[in-house]
């Protein structure tokens, strides 16, 4: 009984890791580049809440995992390898996860040289969190492998 629990738990996890990761894929790749004149503006925020949803189960999902398949002990969290890869990559989807619950606000005083350095930053962030949520991707086929 348990192991179909956790089966299932894992089939949640995949499908909607997978959701997440793919849906920002297609945000970052595919839309913001065609996106210039901002027709597709509306469709932004329905593809906000779709990424929030799969990846607030997604993670909500993977903390049940953890817990259950690791006895309900944290301190095998530091001293496997798997809990090691577990929580880095956990920590980095978290990052994400904060990112997106913040959209596209940032703050930059009025500063000239600040609003610069915003910009070029506010441009990378997007695929820099698409690297962290891929780096976690990986490490969880790893982890996965691992078990």
């Amino acid at each position: 009984m348990i192991s179909e629990f956790i089966a299932l738990i894992q089939g949640i996890h995949l499908i909607f890791s997978l959701l997440w990761w793919s849906t920002t894929f297609v945000v970052i790749f595919v839309i913001r580049p065609v996106n210039r004149t901002g027709n597709l503006s509306v469709v932004l925020p329905r593809i906000r809440k779709i990424i929030l949803i799969a990846s607030t189960i997604s993670i909500v999902s993977g903390l049940i995992l953890f817990w259950l398949l690791f006895d309900f002990g944290g301190h095998t969290l530091v001293i496997t390898t798997k809990g090691i890869l577990i929580l880095t990559s956990g920590s980095l989807s978290l990052v994400v996860y904060y990112h997106i619950l913040l959209g596209t606000r940032t703050r930059l005083s009025y500063s000239k040289s600040n609003i610069q350095k915003g910009i070029v930053l506010v441009k990378g962030m997007p695929y820099l969190m698409f690297g962290f949520l891929t780096i976690t991707m990986i490490s969880m086929v790893i982890v996965s492998s691992m078990l």
